[in-house]
């Protein structure tokens, strides 16, 4: 493949693959992301098909992307919300027991301890001081999807510690 089509494809196409990425995804980082997303599988695909249409192909391609992305979001924000519910469970469970929610809250507290240092940084942003991923991206200086994936994997390993 010559690097020097697919340069000039990204000169011609670039501001329309992220105002169809921005369309869809509605965030600025999420479109930028997806643009690059989208120049790597032109960049892989572009040699192994017969285009006629080369606008419409990047089109199809940057529409699919969005739309996975946007699907991907979408279970993301299904898991966190399975995490509060599981969290809100754990709370009403033992608001009558103070015993065990006391105990719970210590070991809680323990397991976040045990995290590393980013995965504790954004839960404790996250669920202690209620921040959104914005914020705790700006507070930290991670970038977006780095916050998902700490408060992600925070999660597992708080619940894997908690003896979930």
């Amino acid at each position: 493949m010559n690097l020097d089509y697919v340069a000039e494809l990204y000169k011609r196409y670039l501001h329309l693959i992220f105002a169809v990425s921005l369309k869809y995804v509605k965030v600025n980082e999420d479109a930028e992301d997806l643009s690059i997303k989208v120049f790597e599988i032109i960049k892989d695909k572009i040699s192994d098909q017969e285009i006629e249409n080369i606008g419409g192909w990047i089109y199809t391609i940057t529409k699919n992307q969005s739309l996975m992305h946007l699907r991907s979001a979408s279970r993301e924000k299904q898991k966190e919300m399975e995490f509060s519910s599981f969290m809100e469970i754990e709370r009403t469970e033992h608001h009558n027991n103070k015993i065990g929610l006391e105990s719970n809250l210590v070991k809680l507290e323990e397991c976040i301890k045990r995290l590393n240092n980013e995965q504790k940084k954004c839960v404790e942003l996250f669920y202690k001081q209620e921040k959104c991923y914005r914020e705790v991206a700006n507070l930290t200086g991670y970038k977006l999807k780095k916050v998902k994936s700490y408060l992600q994997n925070g999660k597992r390993n708080l619940t894997i510690c908690m003896g979930g």
